[in-house]
């Protein structure tokens, strides 16, 4: 018989865990389902665990060289027999109810083309180490940026096959393609109990932040890429700086790393490519004179009574957007501080994406913040966490970095430049640093000279693997 859900592991040096992903599915309550189990290539002793469970029913193996999580995941969809198939990691393990919770939400909402579930995280050993608690979809969210685990979705496999399955271009994934793909043509539910276990360890692809940060910033321009060719969408970069302004023209002409603070924002607004035009607005003869000198740069004297200190930005950005001519069509300006050195072209590129792909009126530049944060009442502190060892996705601060704020024009009025929906790009609190006071520039030198060469041509037009 054909079984109803399709579950799949894969395992690439993976031995200590898999047997508890494989056991996870055969003490399921449901029991309509097939395991196919790919050892991808394991040089440890992960395929003779595997070979185990060969001749169990409904169970599969497959032994193959290693072709990676993406291509295996298509092998698992082409000998899926399932009308659901769901990714378990060989890492992590299911709560025995998973199954029959996840499959009821696609049996009973014939819209919904992917659920997902609430999971336990876990360390090595499988001690509980807290509870990840998303936010509902469509009640306490209408903005979907922020995607589900890629482990552990029920996938309609309708549906999959409709988006061309899983995407090949790219080694690391936690499932943002497969995200992007089906936000606006299928619907998307999650359920708020935890259903699987995630396993914190060392080789953990949540480990990796910027890795993984990286490939979902290449998947955004992928996506957007029939977007801009359809609709070209046109951005002015501003960079305001002021004379009377501790932060902004006391640095911009300081060396930082052999070169002018301002140097940094100018060579990432001209990279990016984004623009259609990069505005320098400053009060300062000095910064004007360096702009001008500068090729693929207008420079704008700003007046003095829009340059003292707490003065409204609001009218510099009138001043920048007037400056590329009245007929020139501006769809988005991108206001870019020059304190904000380690921000790099492709944050600004994956501003811009983001807004296309997810329809805001604004994006902002964040890190997130994982410390435990208290306030005072009557008896002391208390945190703002309800429960440390309870993650709740409502209560996960996010901090500004001052790196990126990108608008359109209609959002533009006296004292505000943001619209109501406002999208975001996570920057790495090392990218986040910025140049405040002397006390900052050693550390920001510092952080200059760790950045990665690749990290310079990320975005180029060429998709990079890995």
């Amino acid at each position: 018989m054909t079984p109803k859900v399709s579950v799949y592991i894969t395992s690439h040096n993976y031995g200590r865990f898999v047997a508890q992903a494989i056991e996870s599915v055969l003490h399921q309550k449901f029991t309509d389902w097939e395991l196919i189990v790919i050892d991808d290539g394991s040089t440890d002793d992960s395929r003779s665990i595997i070979q185990r469970y060969e001749g169990r029913p409904n169970v599969h193996i497959v032994l193959q060289e290693n072709r990676g999580l993406l291509v295996s995941s298509n092998i698992a969809l082409r000998l899926s027999k399932g009308r659901y198939i769901v990714r378990l990691d060989a890492d992590d393990y299911l709560e025995e109810n998973a199954l029959l919770v996840l499959s009821n939400i696609l049996d009973t909402h014939p819209e919904i083309g992917l659920v997902y579930p609430d999971y336990y995280l876990v360390d090595e050993r499988g001690d509980v180490l807290g509870v990840e608690r998303r936010n509902k979809l469509g009640k306490e969210i209408t903005l979907y940026d922020v995607p589900a685990h890629g482990a552990c979705t029920l996938i309609r496999k309708s549906c999959l096959t409709e988006v061309g399955g899983y995407s090949e271009d790219f080694t690391c994934q936690d499932g943002y393609d497969l995200w992007v793909k089906f936000i606006d043509r299928f619907g998307i539910y999650n359920v708020n109990i935890p259903l699987f276990y995630y396993r914190q360890h060392g080789k953990s692809l949540t480990k990796n932040g910027e890795r993984i940060l990286r490939t979902r910033r290449l998947i955004q321009r992928q996506h957007t890429a029939l977007k801009r060719k359809e609709q070209p969408f046109n951005v002015v970069g501003i960079i305001p700086v002021r004379s009377q302004s501790h932060e902004e023209a006391a640095y911009a002409l300081r060396p930082i790393g052999g070169r002018p603070l301002i140097d940094y924002t100018i060579e990432a607004a001209l990279l990016s490519e984004a623009f259609t035009h990069v505005v320098v607005v400053s009060d300062d003869a000095d910064v004007l004179a360096y702009a001008r000198s500068r090729t693929g740069l207008i420079a704008v004297e700003r007046p003095v009574e829009l340059a003292r200190p707490n003065t409204p930005i609001e009218p510099t950005i009138r001043l920048g957007i007037e400056a590329v001519g009245p007929k020139a069509r501006v769809d988005a300006f991108m206001l870019l501080y020059v304190n904000s050195p380690l921000r790099r072209e492709h944050h600004i590129n994956s501003a811009i994406d983001s807004m296309l792909l997810f329809d805001v009126d604004s994006v902002i530049s964040v890190y997130e913040d994982l410390a435990t944060h208290y306030q005072h009442v009557g008896a002391g502190l208390r945190p703002l966490m309800r429960r440390r060892t309870l993650r709740l996705e409502k209560e996960a601060l996010w901090v500004e970095n001052g790196a990126v704020y990108l608008s359109k024009p209609g959002h533009l009025k006296a004292h505000s430049y943001l619209g109501d929906r406002i999208g975001h790009i996570v920057m790495l609190k090392q990218e986040s640093f910025q140049i405040d006071s002397e006390d900052d520039v050693a550390l920001v030198e510092f952080l200059l000279t760790r950045q990665r060469p690749a990290q310079r041509t990320e975005q180029r037009g060429v998709l990079m693997h890995g």
